[in-house]
Order: structure tokens, then C-alpha cells, then sequence
């Protein structure tokens, strides 16, 4: 048996402040019968007389006074520990860096971080916009914690977890030859003047891939390198291109409109981070309130 226990050294010091077992007992929230018994316990083990009972009042021996003023430092030490965890629980002292691809950032990711924040205050958060090239280099150099890219992804030292799906849709000027449609199949798309994807870019890769499935040709006149560009592409050229369906919620370039696609095209969202740390409670949060928003999500 274990001569202090934290439990049995916090109903000693209560009922010597109190001055009563019963009393003690309502401010520690149990029961008299157990404050008595983790009290006699406590006596037994340590082979000490602790208090006298007088007429029903409780009077603390030498013994008690002596113990008493050496535990003092219990209080303090619980009460560091208790700020310490409100702190944790507030994300005080924390940091979430995190990138993410072009196309998630209008959108999920200041709303997850919301989110997040909402539920660790303390926390302190940092944003990029990077390739899932650059954002590997920044994970493995310590510099981001979550990435956010899309289309497929393989890294031996990066764990990867699919945390949503979307589609690629046709971006089309309002009064283009694509604008009365209310879907566009890729025989209609190439047969018009459109954009091209860097092949560089998942969606790019997605889209190629498809064409010469079909034996479509390509037409890379003009070629976005940027999702954020293709909009103001597409209005200033007067060509139909192909994004992803969150681009074409979110561009804020008036005088579009927005087709579906057939077949449809969907891709997947991925979440990484370095081996080891996917396990943090911070990166958890983030990636769960990301989940919630891509389910949520009905499109534009």
C-alpha cells in the first residue's frame, strides 16, 4: 500500500482545514464513510496519529500540523496543472501551420480554421497556397504540419487520408456557344474554343487523361498554369475551360456560367502529414472540421 496517495493526502488536508470529516466530505463531493476510510487508510500507512476526535470536533495532532505545512505545496502544484490543461484544452501555446492547394483556399480552409479555433482560442494558425510538390518539401522541413492537395498521392515518409471528393465542371462565358447547355460532354467541349490545364496540375492530369482516352484532341493555345487565373481567362478570352466545381463556386469573375460535365469527372482531397505527428490533437481537429465541410458541401 502506498503511503500518500493524491486522494487520501487532499482529504487530510480538507478535513484539517474544515475541521470536520463531514464537512470535508461536502466539499470534496463523497461520501462521510469514505472520507473516514481514505482518512483512516492514510493514518494506518503512515503509522501516525493525526487528529482527535473531541466532542465531535476534529483536532489535528503535531504530527497533522507538521504534514499540513509540508503539503502546502499540493495546492499550488494542482493549481499549475489545472491551468496548465485549460491551456492545452484552449490551444494555448499551439501552432497549425498549413498549405493547401489554390482551390480549397477561398473556402474550406478559413472556415475549418474557424472552426478549429472556435474550439482551441489559443491557438495560433498560419496559411500558404502551395503545389503538393512544395508542400511536401515544406512538411518534411518542419514548416507546415497539414497539407491539403488534391488528385492521387503516394510519399513513403507523408501519411495521406482522403477527407473529401469533388468533380471537375465546364466554365463557360454566359454568352458562349456552351451557355445554353446545361452539361457539355467532352466531344461539345473540344469542339469549341476552350482553355487548356497544365498537365503539371492534378486536374490537368485528370482531364488529359480522359481526352486520350477518348482520342479527343487537346487544344493548348492558351494554357491556365493557375486555377486562379482561369476565370479571368475564360471572361478575357471568351473560351470555355474545365476547373474544379469549388473554382467555379468561388472566382468571383462575373459574366460566367457553370455546366456540368459528362461523364463526370471526380478527384479526390487529401490531407497530409509528416509520419508521427497526424496523431495531434490540433491536426486531428483540423482535419475532422475539413471532413465535416466537404460532406456538407451541395455545390454552387
Amino acid at each position: 500500500m502506498k503511503p500518500i496517495t493524491l486522494q487520501r493526502l487532499q482529504v487530510f488536508r480538507t478535513v484539517y482545514e474544515r475541521a470536520s470529516i463531514t464537512a470535508a466530505a461536502r466539499a470534496l463531493k463523497i461520501s462521510q464513510p469514505t472520507a473516514s476510510r481514505h482518512l483512516r487508510d492514510f493514518e494506518l500507512a503512515l503509522g501516525l496519529k493525526l487528529f482527535l476526535i473531541d466532542k465531535g470536533r476534529v483536532i489535528p495532532t503535531p504530527e497533522a500540523d507538521s504534514i499540513y505545512n509540508e503539503s502546502r505545496f499540493l495546492d499550488d502544484g494542482i493549481t499549475r496543472l489545472e491551468r496548465r490543461i485549460d491551456s492545452l484544452r484552449k490551444g494555448v501555446g499551439m501552432r497549425l501551420p498549413v498549405m493547401t492547394v489554390g482551390l480549397l483556399s477561398p473556402h474550406f480552409v478559413p472556415n475549418a480554421l474557424r472552426r478549429t479555433m472556435h474550439s482551441l482560442p489559443g491557438l495560433r494558425v498560419s496559411v500558404d497556397v502551395g503545389t503538393s510538390e512544395q508542400q511536401i518539401v515544406a512538411i518534411r522541413a518542419g514548416m507546415v504540419e497539414v497539407g491539403l492537395v488534391v488528385g492521387r498521392f503516394q510519399s513513403e515518409d507523408v501519411v495521406s487520408e482522403v477527407i473529401g471528393r469533388g468533380r471537375l465542371v465546364v466554365l463557360s462565358p454566359a454568352d458562349g456557344p456552351l451557355a445554353a447547355m446545361t452539361s457539355v460532354c467532352l466531344e461539345d467541349l473540344v469542339a469549341t474554343q476552350m482553355l487548356g490545364l497544365t498537365a503539371r496540375g492534378p486536374l490537368g492530369r485528370i482531364l488529359n487523361e480522359e481526352l486520350i482516352k477518348r482520342g479527343l484532341p487537346y487544344d493548348d493555345t492558351v494554357t491556365g498554369n493557375t486555377l486562379v487565373s482561369v476565370p479571368h481567362l475564360v471572361k478575357a478570352m471568351q473560351r470555355s475551360a474545365v476547373v474544379d466545381e469549388f473554382t467555379a463556386a468561388f472566382h468571383g469573375v462575373d459574366g460566367l456560367k457553370t455546366l456540368d460535365l459528362v461523364p463526370a469527372l471526380p478527384f479526390e482531397v487529401h490531407a497530409i502529414t509528416r509520419s508521427g505527428s497526424a496523431s495531434k490533437a490540433t491536426i486531428q481537429l483540423f482535419i475532422k472540421e475539413m471532413k465535416s465541410l466537404l460532406d456538407e458541401w451541395s455545390g454552387p
